[in-house]
């Protein structure tokens, strides 16, 4: 079956995702396409590239041991804001400020060294498994789908993961580019699109975000939790677009020629997503915090999986 891995955003959560990745694999789950926003374009980079990696030297992709490798990045290197980020001190944000030079609340050079330490052009390039992250082009309003086949792809990636206001806005061939979570959070859509037969979503947002403790006096994480509202509103809607299509097409994937329904098809839909807030600060988290929401994930994604296999069981042919 052909499966569409389907990342969102959520920031530093990403280790929430990279646990339920690490599930998926070790299921047996091998994506044809990976489609990523903000740090799900992080993650699903990493997975994309190490798939290439293998296929330059013509071998098969090891996908659990990708995922388990997956692991090891967040667990071992992005385990400390220090590693990632730095904030930007008052005076330099009131300078920037006065002079219209404002470029974030934190300076992200660490982090985009790493993004260029860890992805290699080539392997992206020539990964068996389709790959499109996606961000927001703030001149014009647009989403921009980057893909295997679009120069700088690394660049695209970075510019995935720029969460508006919080971190510098990055700018290729000219067009300012941020957060691809401002306007769409899991990109179902394009792996339909790209003829995807199943889909696994896995999200860092849980369906209801009652309950987070909010500072409306930081600044920070003030944009934080903006976004965080804006991304759950945005999911839950596509989650139930998928579902409601799901629901008024046929069980046997074939496309509906004629109706309110024409052109759709069924798509198998897995979705993993914590049960609740993932507590975890991103100026100030620590690898214990690390490891408590990678393990969050890997615990998400069993029950899911286990409800995928059944359906897979029950939909086979005796």
């Amino acid at each position: 079956m052909k499966t569409g891995l389907v990342l969102s955003g959520g920031s530093i959560k990403g280790a929430f995702q990279a646990g339920a990745i690490r599930e998926i694999l070790d299921a047996g789950v091998k994506p044809a396409g990976i489609y990523g926003i903000s740090v799900g374009s992080l993650n699903g980079g990493f997975l994309t590239d190490r798939a290439g990696q293998a296929g330059r030297k013509g071998e098969t992709p090891d996908w659990p041991a990708i995922g388990e490798e997956l692991g090891r990045l967040w667990l071992e290197t992005i385990n400390s804001f220090g590693k990632i980020g730095k904030k930007r001190g008052s005076l330099k944000l009131v300078w920037n400020l006065l002079w219209s030079k404002f470029d974030g609340l934190i300076d992200t050079g660490k982090l985009q060294a790493l993004v260029n330490e860890i992805l290699d052009e080539d392997n992206l390039r020539e990964s068996p498994a389709i790959f499109k992250a996606g961000s927001v082009n703030v001149a014009d309003g647009t989403l921009f789908e980057a893909d295997n086949r679009t120069p700088n792809l690394i660049k695209y990636i970075i510019a995935s993961t720029a969460i508006p206001v919080v971190m510098p806005v990055s700018k290729i061939s000219g067009q300012p580019l941020v957060d691809g979570g401002v306007r769409d959070v899991a990109a179902m859509k394009p792996a339909i699109e790209d003829g995807a037969e199943e889909i696994v979503c896995v999200l860092c947002q849980p369906r209801d975000l009652a309950g987070a403790q909010i500072n409306t006096g930081n600044l920070m994480h003030f944009a934080e939790r903006l976004m965080d509202i804006i991304i759950n509103e945005t999911v839950n809607n596509d989650i139930e677009w998928a579902q409601f299509i799901n629901d008024h097409t046929p069980e046997d994937g074939t496309v509906v020629l004629s109706g309110s329904m024409q052109g759709y098809r069924r798509v198998p839909l897995t979705v993993i997503r914590p049960s609740g807030p993932l507590d975890i600060n991103l100026t100030d988290f620590s690898r214990v915090d690390i490891e408590r929401i990678y393990e969050e994930g890997r615990a998400a994604a069993k029950p899911e999986l286990q409800k995928r296999a059944d359906r897979m069981r029950t939909a086979s042919p005796v």
